[in-house]
């Protein structure tokens, strides 16, 4: 409740004061990151944008007006309802909300829902007293409570008829599972005074006004008087008191539910990890008739893994905590840290005490009627879960599993009733179906362990259904049902580092909930509107989700994430990737023409991780994939399943009932059972329907949203303040994002725009009609002209209601105001009628005086008449005789009367029968109805996802349908393409049928040139004597071709010599392997052992410390507070001054680590500032260099340029590189060391604090132990000793076994070290005998070369040392100038240091007079004398710039030298430019010849293939001419090898033909003429039977020289090739030298450079000291000595920006440089590539002469004298000399 408020005169003055302080100024929020919106004023405004001044601080900040929003008056601060304020906006709402949480006002109405904020501490709000103060009032009477929602559910259910339901949502943590409990408190509490015969307790008092607060239709009564006001005060009652059986069970259901379904989280410590559907029935009289609980999305997962930050369910604990007897026949001993699935995570819950939640778990188990074996099967499964956590499972060898210690499996079997070898053997070997064959199969470690998990995860999963079911059938009552209330408690929206399947589920649940909210606030009031025809313009309020739930749940043409991961679940090859895949394609890109749809706006792709992205209303939340098609599938081994129903434990094999066998069910329900069997039983679903957790879930859901759209839902909007969990304080960026997903402005919004209140005319014309009388004339009136009537007469503004067709609206408010009127009018009538009654009853009172005086007056005078007959004989027998006369009469009557009450008895007992008979009938059959309807529905959504599956796969198949006709057309075409080769072959055969008649036309033709061989006889003396001249040539090309072949066996010797390296690393890197297979081999023979030696010491440790365990709770028991004795208490105060001395300490740490964030942030921000200066000085450099490297460009001459500059242009990249890696590697580990400082001292900052605090509690927690110890401690001194020698004798017992445990562990660790060692040993020797191996390889490989390059080196030597001593002169020069430059440099600063020295006498002397004279001289004089000093340093710094001015004439002498060194450098940066593009021409040169030599092979390649096909047919003749099979064979060899000398001789000629400019022979020609030799050949191949001419060995020689002549070609080709590229490495080498010599200069002149900016800082300091310091007047120098430093300070500025002018000019120079460095490198590459292709055609140059000289020695070893070579001989030559006049 809000804390109570001042008195109403403070008040109203506050108003006042806070009204009159508003009014002065323009007050605005404005928008602030850190605390959301801050308050000002607008101070100016100045067009779009205004100045405002915040009221914290006096800030002035410049915001545009309509970032701005305006401020509600302060009497509308702490408003109950956010829809009251004037400016709506969300500052304003936030400030309403933040002042009302700060007042302890937890509760705020916004509109038509509740806002609920989480104060994290008790508050009495919820007492007995609160529910009576909200019992049958309006909402406007009392505060904003949640017991006002639950109010209103109430009364419209009464009143409407109609099923309620209270939906209560928000984020985890926000408090909404304490609402729902509050809900269901107040139901229970309202139905019980409503129908007290519930009640149990005998002291309730049945008054009238207490049992029947409302009438019969539940309507709202109201206080007339106040007497009867402040009578219903005291019929008070507590709640205990008042409440029935079923009231206690509803609410003691709750404490079941927390205990098996909540646990701890990060951000909540009692996180209901399920939804809940709390549905409260109500019977027509308001008396609750029962209660069921509808239950989603257990997080079973949690059994078995949960983070270390977090605990499991919470009954785990509680069990573990207050057991006791029931721990011991569970088996379960030990502690929490003794369970696997425990001791991994958190223990304990701050401020919760396990043994009372205990003791409270088990009186509500009693309450709602568990029997006690009921209870042991529920622990029983608790107990179960923690013993398979602690089976032990190892891994063979062969990676199979084995369970080494069975009894916690013996301990698993005892509690479910199990066989253990049947139980083993499902999980370590299942049996699987294989065809018709059961076959074994061994599971891994892993597998194993994983099944393990999933049956924990089942088991409880599975006695969680069974515990709601037992619990609704407890809750249902066999009676008439008419109405109920439902309560939505369900996990909140989720947002995780990692988000797996189950925050999907969640969130669907809460996007499906939020678009009910959506669609109810917003959709359903402006359909409304239209429906009743109110004018009304649709406002889209942007929040329709739909687009989201489709993406999630859709099915149809494209199908969403549920439904795709269902597919992918029945897939037999589908994985996580290939789910993740699928969904990529159906839903990323953009929209599909085919199929659009707005959830595809909703998707988005991760972009490293396995997952996507869903745009929720709430935030983008990234999903990870891993497992879900696992988790979806919820898989359990079928093996596991068959021995759980086959249970011999009754509640077991009902869990598991729907995986049993036929036999099995059919015995099992031969039996009779208990309601809490029969309860697990209904929950059976139909075997043989597979339905995976997503299509569960969407079935729950659906039902769900069916029966929230059935009902009349109440919003509560749970906030979660802080995320600290901080009482009293607010987040209000974190508040505002709830605010906006909430929809809580939308909301307010529209209840602004729009009419939230509305009654149907009749109501309004019953309930109003009161204010308008006389206005309704009687008789029948159309209810739209009645209440048009009526609110006229009421005059109210026709902009505040709305008149529909059935229904009237009105703003909101407007309805409160007509409820006050009203009750102000009945308030008057019925005050009048209290008038008239009580006149009624006083004049009755005074008639019952005047009676009772009368009748007094009578009674006297009948005691007269009475006294004088009481003697008389007469009257005596009168009255004994007067009874007698009707008591027969009076007898009979009775004993009819008692005849007719029996039978009356009995019919209503009969009918009262009948009737629960028919009732209870009519609930089973309703229940059988709904059982059925859900199964209906469920059967026809999976018949529909199985439409879409089967649509889906036969749209497959209609595409695979058409990829099998794709397939088909391309083997038609490949058919078709193969009849075309065939026809091209018979093409072929045509065409060399053709070739044959033009072979046999060539053999004719050979007859005719036979007849001009007598002509070639001439000839063959004169090629003789050319045969001679060109044998002196040829011996020539033989020196050449030796020299070839000793570069090819140098190129063997290489290639070897790589081969050898190459095997030489493949022998290594196998000896490696196999070393590292024996490690190994080696490690898991170790880490078998290891393991045995640790599981021994373990199961001993194990024992160990079970012993001391116990035996340290017996001493812990008895002697905590005896461990510390008297001295504790004199310790505790010690304690507490050492604590405050350490949270000063601490603070003072606090502060200095802060202060040494601020200095380490000081030192990073001025290390880059040393860095950005670093960098501009790098560059400065580079300037200088690039202009000093043109300077000695100049000098040198060209020569030593093409040595020198490729030298200096690596050495001076490398310098540079190395230092720019320098820098950037100081500046990340400046960087990393900076954050590491920062975050470690964030850390210490954030531990410092914790300590603080947990200091703090534990000085609390020890002021408590003192008061208690101090009790305990003379109870516990006599048990000490004999716990001190347990103590001993255990402590002995340890350190032994700790001792026996180190001793282990250091021989082990000694040994590992000693193996590493000796393993480093043998890696470093075998790497240094590997390194001294390649050293000795490439050693003699590097003599090989040097020997070959000293020839070199000896003919460059003398040319180098003829640029050296030229150099060197030059070099002499420049270093005779620089000198110079510093001796006058020198010589100036020792004169400026003179000067400066005497200016600093003469300035003391100055002072020491100025003191002296200030005594006896006037103010006056002083300036007098001042002015006369400023005069003589002005004259003195003329002299000075004079001076400077004569230096910088000679640096500008030295800048023209200078310049004229930059044009020499210009010119020679145009002769490497044009030098460069010559070589470009050259290698576009090699790039044609390489173009011309590739043509050539391929000419050569499609003659092989010709000769190929000639092959073929000269063995077909060899078969038809058998008695010259021997000699075709010969010809045909001869034949080929003239083929390739053929061809190989027209490359050449080709080439030839090429180089000397001359036009090559078309291909056609030469093609011909191949063709016709070959013809040629084959002519005397068939005709070799013809008479043959004998021939001398002429032909042979001319054949050698051709041959010669030849190769010759191929040397000059080569020598031209390696000519190139020598030249080209010159080339290369000359750039080197140049770049080595330009960065030598590049030194000097930076040396230079900082010599004259020292000087520069030098004269600068100075001349400022000069300025500033005053100067006596009598030590002051004279005119000339002034104007002469003037003149040297001028001089010296104009040589320093000089100097800075040049380093400018240097530095772009340089650039420059370096872009023409870069580009001769990447020539450089080129050129590189170009020499290796060189390279490689001249390795086949070489293959070729290599080829050709074989040919000629086997030509010349051939015998000369047959007359069939003689022949072919003089055909050859024929065609040599017809080739000859070709070429001529």
């Amino acid at each position: 409740m809000p804390a109570p408020r001042p008195s109403e005169s403070a008040e109203a003055a506050r108003l006042a004061a806070q009204q009159a302080e508003f009014n002065e100024k323009k007050w605005v929020w404005v928008f602030d990151d850190k605390d959301g919106y801050l308050a000002g004023w607008v101070n100016k405004e100045d067009g779009d944008f205004g100045e405002v001044v915040m009221a914290a601080g006096g800030e002035f900040r410049t915001v545009p007006l309509n970032a701005l929003s305006k401020m509600n008056p302060p009497k509308f601060d702490r408003v109950d309802d956010i829809a009251d304020l004037t400016f709506l906006n969300e500052a304003s709402v936030v400030h309403n909300l933040r002042l009302r949480f700060g007042s302890g006002a937890i509760y705020t109405y916004s509109g038509l829902f509740l806002v609920a904020i989480n104060p994290y501490q008790s508050l009495p709000l919820y007492s007995d007293a609160i529910i009576q103060q909200y019992r049958s009032k309006r909402r406007d009477e009392n505060p904003p409570h949640i017991f006002a929602v639950a109010e209103r559910a109430w009364v419209n259910m009464g009143e409407e008829r109609e099923n309620q339901s209270i939906l209560v949502t928000g984020e985890s943590g926000a408090g909404k599972t304490e609402s729902t409990k509050k809900v269901i408190q107040y139901l229970a509490a309202i139905a019980t005074d409503v129908h007290p015969s519930h009640s149990r307790s005998p002291t309730i008092a049945s008054s009238t006004a207490a049992a029947l607060p409302r009438s019969s239709s539940f309507r709202r009564g109201h206080v007339i008087s106040p007497s009867t006001s402040s009578s219903s005060g005291s019929q008070l009652l507590t709640a205990r008191g008042r409440l029935g059986l079923l009231e206690r069970q509803i609410l003691q259901a709750n404490p079941i539910l927390e205990a098996f379904g909540n646990a701890q989280t990060q951000r909540n410590n009692n996180s209901s990890r399920f939804g809940k559907f709390v549905r409260i029935t109500f019977a027509p009289d308001g008396s609750i008739a029962g209660a069921n609980i509808d239950w989603y999305l257990l997080e079973k997962s949690r059994v078995v893994f949960r983070s270390e930050a977090e605990r499991s369910f919470h009954v785990f604990y509680q069990l573990m905590a207050g057991g006791g007897v029931l721990k011991e026949n569970l088996l379960l001993g030990g502690g929490v840290e003794d369970y696997e699935y425990l001791n991994k995570s958190r223990r304990e819950v701050d401020g919760v005490d396990d043994k009372e939640e205990w003791s409270a778990l088990r009186g509500a188990l009693d309450t709602v009627g568990f029997t006690t074996a009921e209870q042991f099967d529920l622990f029983r499964i608790v107990a179960a879960v923690l013993h398979i956590g602690n089976i032990a499972i190892t891994s063979t060898r062969a990676d199979d599993a084995v369970m080494p210690d069975p009894s916690q499996a013996e301990r698993v079997c005892h509690l479910l009733g199990l066989p253990v070898a049947e139980f083993t053997r499902a999980v370590l070997r299942p049996r699987t179906l294989a065809g018709r064959e059961w076959v074994s199969q061994a599971r891994t470690q892993k597998q194993a362990l994983e099944e393990l998990g999933s049956l924990c995860k089942t088991l409880y999963e599975k006695s969680f259904g069974a515990i709601v079911d037992r619990i609704n059938v407890a809750l249902d009552r066999p009676s008439s049902k008419s109405t109920f209330i439902g309560v939505l408690d369900i996990a909140g929206f989720e947002i995780f580092d990692i988000n797996g399947y189950e925050q999907l589920l969640i969130n669907y649940t809460n996007e499906k909930l939020q678009q009910f909210f959506n669609h109810h606030m917003f959709v359903l009031e402006q359909e409304e509107y239209t429906r009743e025809g109110i004018k009304w313009d649709y406002v889209n309020f942007g929040l329709d989700l739909q687009p989201t739930i489709d993406l999630i749940e859709a099915s149809g043409n494209v199908i969403g994430i549920l439904s795709c991961l269902d597919e992918e679940c029945i897939m037999p090859r589908a994985t996580d990737l290939t789910f993740t895949n699928k969904l990529h394609g159906l839903w990323a890109g953009g929209q599909d023409p085919e199929h659009p749809h707005l959830g595809r706006t909703k998707y988005e792709p991760t972009r490293f991780d396995q997952g996507f992205i869903v745009h929720h209303y709430a935030a983008h939340v990234e999903y990870r994939t891993d497992g879900w098609l696992e988790k979806n599938k919820d898989p359990l081994n079928d093996n596991l399943t068959r021995v759980l129903a086959a249970s011999s434990d009754r509640y077991v094999a009902s869990l598991f009932a729907e995986y049993a066998e036929a036999s099995l069910t059919s015995n099992s329900q031969g039996g009779g059972g208990s309601a809490f069997l029969n309860a697990a039983k209904k929950r059976t679903m139909k075997k043989g329907a597979f339905r995976t957790v997503g299509q569960r879930h969407k079935e729950q859901l659906s039902s769900l949203m069916s029966q929230l759209q059935a009902t009349q839902p109440h919003f509560v909007r749970c906030i979660v303040p802080n995320s600290n969990k901080k009482p009293g304080r607010m987040d209000i960026p974190l508040v505002l994002d709830q605010l906006r997903c909430n929809g809580v402005v939308e909301g307010i919004r529209i209840a602004h725009l729009g009419y939230p209140n509305r009654l149907p005319f009749v109501e309004f014309r019953q309930r109003y009609e009161v204010l308008t009388p006389g206005i309704i004339p009687r008789g029948y009136m159309d209810g739209r002209e009645a209440c048009r009537r009526m609110v006229k007469a009421l005059e109210l503004d026709d902009a505040i209601f709305k008149i529909g067709t059935s229904k009237i609206f009105f703003k909101a408010g407007v309805l409160a105001e007509l409820e006050e009127r009203r009750d102000a009018l009945l308030f008057e009538i019925f005050s009048r009628l209290q008038a008239v009654a009580r006149m009624w009853t006083a004049r009755r009172q005074m008639k019952k005086i005047l009676n009772r005086a009368v009748a007094i007056r009578t009674i006297q005078r009948n005691a007269r008449v009475y006294g004088e007959l009481r003697e008389w004989p007469w009257w005596q027998l009168y009255t004994k005789v007067r009874p007698l006369l009707a008591a027969t009469r009076n007898d009979e009557e009775l004993r009819k009367k008692e005849a007719e009450l029996m039978l009356i008895k009995e019919r209503a007992e009969r009918e009262k029968e009948e009737r629960e008979a028919l009732e209870s009938l009519k609930m089973s059959l309703e229940a059988e109805k709904r059982k059925v309807e859900e199964e209906l529905e469920a059967e026809r959504v999976l018949a529909l996802d199985k439409d879409a599956l089967l649509e889906r796969s036969k749209k497959r198949e209609s595409e695979l349908e058409d990829e099998v006709a794709a397939l088909q057309a391309d083997i038609d075409t490949l058919d078709s393409q193969l009849d075309r080769v065939m026809k091209l072959q018979k093409d072929a055969e045509e065409k060399h049928d053709s070739l044959r008649q033009m072979f046999d036309q060539a053999a004719e033709h050979l007859v005719r040139l036979e007849t001009e061989q007598k002509e070639w006889a001439i000839r063959e003396e004169e090629l003789n004597a050319q045969l001679l001249e060109t044998q002196d040539g040829s011996d020539h090309l033989r020196s050449n071709l030796e020299e070839l072949r000793k570069v090819g066996e140098d190129l063997k010797n290489l290639a070897l010599q790589r081969e050898e390296d190459l095997a030489r690393a493949k022998e290594r890197t196998d000896v490696v392997i196999k070393e590292l297979t024996g490690k190994l081999e080696a490690e898991s023979q170790n880490t078998q052992t290891f393991k045995r030696k640790a599981e021994e010491l373990e199961t001993t440790s194990r024992q160990n410390q079970q012993q001391l365990a116990e035996l340290s709770r017996s001493k812990t028991e008895h002697t905590q507070a005896l461990q510390q004795r008297e001295g504790q208490i004199a310790t505790l105060s010690e304690k507490v001054a050492s604590m405050n001395k350490l949270h000063g300490e601490s603070l003072q740490e606090i502060l200095a680590l802060q202060n040494d964030i601020n200095t380490l942030e000081t030192q990073l921000d001025a290390e880059r500032d040393d860095r950005e200066n670093e960098i501009q000085t790098r560059n400065k450099l580079q300037g200088e260099l690039d202009e000093l490297r043109k300077i000695m460009e100049a000098k040198t001459s060209e020569a030593t340029r093409r040595d020198q500059v490729e030298k200096n242009k690596d050495q001076e990249l490398a310098d540079l590189r190395q230092q720019t890696h320098k820098l950037h590697d100081d500046l990340t580990e400046g960087r990393r060391q900076s954050l590491a400082t920062q975050k470690q001292l964030k850390l210490e900052l954030d531990t410092s604090v914790r300590e603080h605090v947990s200091l703090q509690e534990s000085h609390k927690s020890l002021l408590e132990r003192e008061r208690s110890l101090q009790a305990d401690l003379s109870k516990a001194q006599a048990a000490l000793k004999d716990l001190e020698r347990n103590k001993h004798t255990v402590e002995s017992e340890s350190h032994s076994l700790h001792a026996r445990l180190g001793d282990s562990e250091r021989e082990l660790a000694e040994a590992r070290k000693a193996k590493e060692t000796l393993e480093r040993q043998l890696t470093t020797f075998q790497g240094k005998y590997h390194e001294i191996e390649d050293l000795m390889l490439k050693m003699e490989r590097d003599k090989t070369n040097h020997d070959r390059q000293l020839e070199t080196t000896q003919k460059q030597l003398e040319a180098e040392t003829a640029k050296r001593a030229q150099l060197e002169k030059t070099i002499a020069m420049h270093k005779a100038e620089v000198v110079q430059l510093t001796e006058s440099a020198a010589r100036m600063d020792a004169e400026l240091k003179q000067a400066l020295s005497e200016l600093a006498a003469r300035e003391a002397d100055a002072k020491a007079i100025q003191i002296q004279r200030v005594q006896h001289t006037t103010i006056v004089e002083h300036v007098h004398v001042l002015e006369e000093a400023k005069r003589v340093t002005d004259r003195q710094l003329a002299d000075a710039q004079a001076e400077l001015a004569s230096n910088q004439a000679y640096i500008r002498s030295l800048e023209k030298a200078k310049q004229r060194l930059t044009t020499e450098a210009e010119d020679l940066s145009r002769e490497t430019e044009r030098e460069r593009l010559e070589l470009r021409t050259k290698e576009k040169t090699v790039r044609a010849q390489e173009e011309k030599m590739s043509k050539a092979l391929a000419d050569a390649e499609r003659v092989r293939k010709d000769k190929d096909m000639s092959e073929l047919q000269t063995r077909r003749l060899q078969i038809e001419l058998e008695s010259s099979q021997r000699q075709v064979e010969e010809l045909t060899k001869q034949l080929q090898q003239l083929r390739g000398d053929s061809a190989q001789l027209d490359m050449d000629l080709r080439r030839l033909a090429d180089d000397s400019g001359e036009a090559p022979l078309s291909m056609a020609r030469r093609r011909a003429q191949l063709e016709g030799q070959v013809m040629e050949a084959r002519s005397t191949a068939n005709r070799a039977s013809m008479p043959r001419y004998s021939i001398d060995g002429s032909d042979w020689r001319r054949e050698k020289e051709r041959m010669e002549s030849r190769i010759a070609e191929l040397t000059k080709a080569y020598e031209a090739s390696a000519a190139a590229q020598a030249e080209q490495r010159s080339q290369i080498g000359s750039l080197h030298s140049q770049v080595r010599d330009l960065r030598g200069v590049l030194d000097d002149a930076e040396a230079d450079r900082m010599l004259l900016q020292k000087a520069r800082r030098a004269l600068q300091a100075e001349l400022e000291t000069i300025k500033n310091d005053p100067v006596d007047n009598k030590q002051v120098p004279g005119d000339r000595d002034v104007q002469k430093l003037q003149l040297k300070q001028l001089d010296m500025e104009r040589m320093l920006e000089e100097q800075d002018y040049r380093a400018s000019t240097s530095l772009d120079r340089m650039k420059k440089a370096e872009a023409f460095a870069n580009e001769c490198q990447i020539e450089l590459g080129r050129v590189r590539v170009d020499n290796s292709e060189l390279d490689r055609l001249n390795a086949n140059l070489e293959k070729q002469v290599k080829e050709l000289h074989a040919r000629l020695a086997e030509v010349e070893t051939k015998p000369l004298n047959s007359p069939r070579a003689v022949r072919r001989e003089s055909r050859i030559e024929e065609l040599a000399n017809q080739l000859n006049k070709g070429r001529r």
